[in-house]
């Protein structure tokens, strides 16, 4: 009996060694706290102060953090975490805590940057700004003209990378889409952009879709833009509202590395917000395919940055000439096609070891996508023009469609108005589904 008492007790001995063992915690959980419940939930999206239209798909708020953190750790890399949230109370006070499993070195990089990103210099700031344009009266700030079924609602850039990410987009404002559907990037805007970066040779396009907006509000995603409040005004002053937009893209383009020289690259899009950020690095202007390097906000590190498109603006465009009633004379298919893979191809270089000057790195996209560009390239840029362009009949529907009509059209995109060609004259079969680029499969039409 005592011996075999002695056995349980060595047993049990080895499974506590086993289990506190450096190379056996691998499935324990990263567990921090992001603050006050009062706090978070007036930063997540919650059913006790959303609009009535978006207020029944967000009615519980743990599994609203839930259900964005791990959107986040899969665009991170991460496929097989679990994430909780509880409430534990502190000296009185119901606080927020997430617990993400298994521990890794992802996870405790959330540990680290997902409070802070909710705090008060950065998603607190953007709720400051807000509230301070929903207070304002004469003029009215806060949704001037609503449309039916559409109000505005404060919306953070939630469920994005939060580790990994190697670039930073600087867009407008995120769509309604975005909101209803739970996921910052379920929306036309990203998913055309993702088709885009995949074809420019991103294997991860999450890891270049880290956005921060000029305006943290969710809004019918065209013919909203003059009825916006000023971004600057109200998101990056004092003055009427407070600083966010600054603080927070230092905080998203920090590099990993703490003796890096250089932030993450930052690609700015559409004309609201290279006027922003033309005030916010002191120039006179911003145009498409501008580059340049700043000390953001003043801080010691270096952040390339390019400013180009809309990444939709291609989806309103037509081959030159053509005479359909949808072009109103948006002519620009293909330069604003080279623009954009100038602009993906900037991104990948940029966030790569050991990177070339944002006007090095330009010279370098641009020579391969617009100056001289290789039969494969020619070939992309025609495929993504048929997907785009907003002559229905001219657009292709699908990706080998696209592909089979630039084949045999010699990767002229504006060869007819229509989808069709000889099948005898595609010179290339489609390539089988493993060897296509990433997010071609994606049907962005959907969102129409």
């Amino acid at each position: 009996m005592n011996l075999f008492r002695c056995w349980r007790l060595c047993a049990c001995l080895l499974l506590l060694v086993m289990q506190y063992a450096p190379g056996a915690r691998a499935a324990d959980a990263v567990s921090y706290t992001l603050g006050p419940k009062s706090v978070v939930q007036s930063l997540y999206p919650d059913a006790s102060w959303l609009p009535s239209e978006y207020a029944a798909k967000y009615p519980d708020l743990a599994k609203t953090i839930e259900g964005f953190t791990l959107q986040s750790l899969q665009r991170d890399g991460v496929k097989k975490a679990k994430v909780s949230v509880s409430f534990p109370v502190v000296a009185g006070v119901e606080q927020v805590q997430v617990s993400i499993s298994p521990a890794s070195a992802t996870a405790r990089r959330y540990a680290q940057v997902h409070p802070t990103l909710l705090d008060a210099a950065h998603a607190q700031a953007a709720l400051k700004g807000t509230k301070a344009c929903e207070a304002q009266a004469s003029p009215k700030c806060w949704d001037p003209q609503p449309r039916a079924g559409q109000p505005w609602a404060f919306y953070l850039p939630l469920g994005l990378p939060m580790a990994t990410q190697r670039s930073v987009l600087f867009l407008d404002y995120p769509p309604i889409p975005a909101l209803s559907g739970k996921d910052y990037l379920d929306n036309f805007t990203m998913c055309r952009w993702g088709r885009v970066m995949g074809a420019a040779g991103a294997k991860n396009p999450f890891a270049y879709e880290t956005i921060v907006d000029s305006r943290p509000i969710a809004a019918p995603g065209s013919g909203e833009d003059a009825l916006l409040p000023d971004p600057q005004a109200w998101f990056n002053s004092d003055d009427k509202g407070a600083v966010y937009l600054t603080p927070m893209l230092q905080l998203v383009t920090a590099p990993q590395d703490a003796s890096a020289t250089k932030t993450l690259p930052v690609a700015v899009f559409g004309s609201t917000a290279r006027k922003t950020w033309a005030k916010m690095v002191d120039a006179h202007s911003v145009g498409i395919l501008d580059v340049g390097e700043t000390q953001l906000g003043g801080q010691s590190r270096i952040t390339p940055w390019i400013a180009t498109n809309h990444p939709d603006v291609t989806s309103y465009n037509c081959c030159p000439g053509d005479p359909h009633a949808s072009c109103k004379g948006s002519f620009d298919l293909i330069k604003d096609e080279q623009a954009d893979f100038v602009s993906a191809c900037w991104l990948r270089e940029m966030a790569t070891p050991g990177a070339p000057t944002a006007a090095e790195a330009k010279q370098r996209c641009a020579a391969r996508w617009v100056d001289k560009p290789s039969a494969s390239a020619k070939q992309t840029l025609c495929i993504q023009a048929k997907l785009d362009n907003n002559n229905p009949d001219a657009a292709c529907k699908t990706y080998s469609d696209a592909w089979n009509y630039c084949s045999a059209h010699e990767a002229n995109a504006c060869a007819t108005l229509d989808c069709s060609y000889d099948k005898t004259k595609v010179k290339q079969p489609v390539p089988p589904v493993a060897k296509r680029p990433v997010g071609w499969e994606e049907d962005c039409r959907r969102y129409f």
